[in-house]
């Protein structure tokens, strides 16, 4: 065996090494900084107050699918009994639909932060995706991948989907940003003393 193949194969190795411990410094800076929008000021208020408040109602929308799934799903079934089973799933998936879209058009109407009703649906969105690729993971290779499809579309796609294209709607007719600091609004800077 040749030294300076040994020499130059350890270089190599130190060099993937040293590659792969600067991806990892990396990785961890960028979670850091997402999850420091999480944390807490020295004041007690919250670094991103839209992230936390659209992260809670995000579950408290969570919660009120399965309520209104729960509810439709004994008051509708008996009425499409006759139906079939596409229908009835599509009728129950729209009226928990538009439950969620109704309960969102409330909150945005009535809270001044137009963003809400919008990051509430971006972060059921990740969950959504998150959940798919999860559970096609899980169930790759197995008979149950169309079972789970199916109860996908119906019960989490269709009612999560639905309200993301009513939210940014919203969102871009009523959102203004903030003006910025540095720049006074028109009316002001004709009133300010020098």
């Amino acid at each position: 065996m040749n030294p300076r193949d040994d020499i130059s194969g350890f270089a190599r190795e130190a060099e993937k090494e040293e590659r792969k411990k600067q991806r990892k410094e990396k990785w961890a800076k960028r979670e850091k900084g997402f999850w420091k929008a999480f944390l807490f000021t020295k004041d007690g208020k919250p670094k991103s107050g839209l992230l936390i408040y659209t992260f809670c109602l995000s579950f408290l929308f969570i919660g009120l699918f399965i309520l209104t799934f729960f509810f439709f799903i004994d008051w509708l079934t008996p009425m499409l009994e006759s139906a079939p089973p596409a229908l009835s799933n599509l009728a129950v998936s729209a009226a928990v639909s538009a439950v969620g879209i109704l309960a969102g058009a409330l909150l945005h109407r009535f809270l001044q932060e137009k963003r809400l009703f919008f990051g509430t649906y971006l972060w059921l969105t990740v969950y959504l995706a998150a959940v798919l690729v999860t559970m096609l993971l899980m169930l790759r290779g197995t008979g149950g991948t169309e079972a789970f499809l199916y109860f996908f579309l119906w019960f989490m796609a269709i009612p999560v989907l639905s309200g993301l294209p009513v939210s940014y709607l919203l969102f871009r007719k009523d959102y203004k940003p903030a003006a910025q600091q540095g720049e006074p609004e028109p009316w002001k800077k004709y009133t300010q003393r020098r």
